[in-house]
């Protein structure tokens, strides 16, 4: 066989053909990972969107997480005042012919109430506004936010009512520490029931 002929035909084996590179191309794009937008939905100020940009590469994407959790946190705060100052009003406006325990019981049931109430609107519209539960009617994201809240309030009560009448610490000291325990608890049911994905009857 002709030598020159053999070198050409080695030539065309050995020269990546335009499939393969296309191949190669294609398995390079599957394995370098696409570069992600941010996680939380940008605001109108630059400076914060860079900070939330340095906290998305430091938690892996958990910025929208942040966001949502500072939100709570600031609501939630302006809801334990109006807890701390409607327990305290009952309180005041409870006969003193009550013992102590249905005092504080009664006055805690009536400020985890109203509280709830107040915490829903501005949580309902700014700190879950992006998630998915959000489809669902207005009615359904209250009831649901009423249920976990519900829950909340009862294990704010029983804490305050342990930490009032067991350790014996001042009534307004118990309230505040039962209502810093509980908010860890309702901000992640909120996340796990209230605001959960809805299901459609493809899902089902």
């Amino acid at each position: 066989m002709d030598q020159s002929l053999v070198q050409t035909n080695l030539e065309e084996v050995l020269e990546p053909s335009n499939d393969l590179e296309e191949l190669v191309e294609g398995i390079v794009e599957e394995v370098t990972p696409a570069r992600r937008g941010p996680s939380y939905h940008p605001t109108r100020w630059e400076l914060v969107n860079r900070g939330l940009d340095i906290v998305d590469d430091v938690s892996g994407g958990r910025a929208d997480w942040v966001v949502r959790f500072v939100s709570y946190i600031f609501f939630g705060g302006a809801a334990a005042l109006i807890n701390l100052a409607v327990f305290a009003g009952a309180l005041y406006l409870l006969p003193l012919s009550l013992n102590d325990f249905w005092r504080t019981l009664i006055a805690g049931a009536i400020a985890c109430e109203i509280s709830l109430v107040s915490n829903f609107i501005p949580n309902d519209y700014f700190t879950f506004r992006h998630m998915p539960g959000r489809e669902r009617s207005w009615l359904a994201r209250c009831a649901r936010f009423h249920a976990t809240s519900l829950v909340g309030s009862l294990l704010t009560i029983l804490i305050q009512q342990f930490f009032s009448h067991a350790v014996h610490i001042m009534p307004m000291l118990a309230q505040a520490i039962a209502l810093i325990l509980v908010l860890f608890y309702n901000f992640s049911f909120h996340h796990l029931f209230t605001y959960r994905h809805k299901k459609s009857s493809c899902d089902q």
